[in-house]
């Protein structure tokens, strides 16, 4: 399944034909996109749809993320799915400080990997270590190498950005809609977009080294388009990160082994509990009852957070693989 992107303006409108959607625009022809082919809609700018066929893709779970004409992101409508997974609740997760601090830490480790990636990938020597000042230096070679004004390319894929990591969250239901998102809900979705924002920073590069002057829109959406896959195993992927982080364990480790307690500088051997727990859990799926979580800075073990995580919450889709 494919990303269906609509360029609105032009009296561009979206009906509903059947199981398609008909996108219609004066003195062109119909386009006829059938639902089952789609994985998500981006609508950019002023986009027409008939209420029929916006139920239509809610209904068939198909993500409809909105930016403005700029090309920034606005929001993304959809419909929970049935079956949510742990991950869902990442954000009550992270309410706790326990659980935030580690979550921290991951998160920077993770961000200052994909930096130097992305500098390496770029050929820039870079003695500065701030993300901040680093992207600044990337921006300005850029402008530089390729006498162009990045800016406004940024703009565009930071927002088709949102938008996949947006639908990809929604996939799993989780924020549950934008209007209930809590501050870290809100955090977690933009620590993806800056983990994401350096490979836009290749993408683009590449893109220039293969042309001259400022790409095109559309020659953005199909460099864009064309890594979706690789970027939703990205994505996958940081999430499994994030969670194995937050009960713990750590994401790195080629066996269950000495972990790093909160507050401590000595190493605490991991109780073979969970290699067990893993072990006789299979492939369990559902979600019957919510993480159970403590009151606010509990000190609830991992070994009780991996335990209802495979009982309860363990999505065939998603391979969380434990050592």
């Amino acid at each position: 399944m494919k990303a269906l992107y609509l360029e609105g303006g032009d009296g561009l409108e979206v009906r509903l034909d059947g199981p398609a959607l008909r996108v219609r625009r004066p003195a062109r022809a119909d386009g006829h996109y059938p639902l089952a082919r789609v994985a998500r809609v981006i609508a950019v700018g002023a986009v027409r749809w008939q209420p029929e066929a916006l139920v239509a893709c809610l209904r068939e779970h198909k993500p409809v993320a909105v930016l403005d004409r700029r090309g920034r992101f606005v929001r993304v409508l959809f419909r929970t799915p049935g079956s949510l997974g742990l991950a869902r609740h990442l954000g009550e997760l992270l309410a706790v400080p326990r659980f935030r601090m580690r979550y921290t830490r991951w998160r920077r480790e993770t961000e200052r990997c994909e930096m130097q990636a992305a500098v390496r990938h770029l050929g820039i020597c870079c003695v500065e270590r701030r993300q901040e000042n680093v992207w600044q230096q990337i921006c300005r070679e850029q402008c530089r190498r390729w006498g162009i004004r990045p800016g406004g390319s940024y703009r565009y894929l930071l927002g088709l950005a949102a938008a996949q990591i947006a639908a990809a969250l929604a996939s799993i239901g989780m924020p549950r809609h934008p209007e209930t998102w809590q501050r870290q809900e809100y955090r977690l979705f933009s620590h993806l977009l800056r983990l994401e924002r350096w490979w836009q920073a290749r993408l683009l590069e590449d893109v220039l080294a293969r042309r001259a002057g400022v790409p095109s829109r559309r020659e953005l959406t199909a460099a864009f388009e064309g890594g979706s896959d690789q970027r939703e195993r990205r994505l996958t992927e940081w999430r499994r990160q994030a969670l194995l982080a937050v009960m713990g364990l750590s994401p790195r480790q080629t066996e269950v082994g000495p972990l790093q307690p909160d507050g401590q500088t000595e190493p605490l051997a991991f109780p073979a509990t969970v290699a067990r727990l893993c072990a006789a859990a299979g492939q369990p799926t559902g979600n019957r009852w919510r993480v159970p979580l403590g009151a606010r800075g509990s000190l609830r073990t991992s070994v009780r957070i991996v335990r209802a995580y495979l009982e309860y919450d363990r999505r065939t889709c998603e391979s969380y693989r434990i050592p």
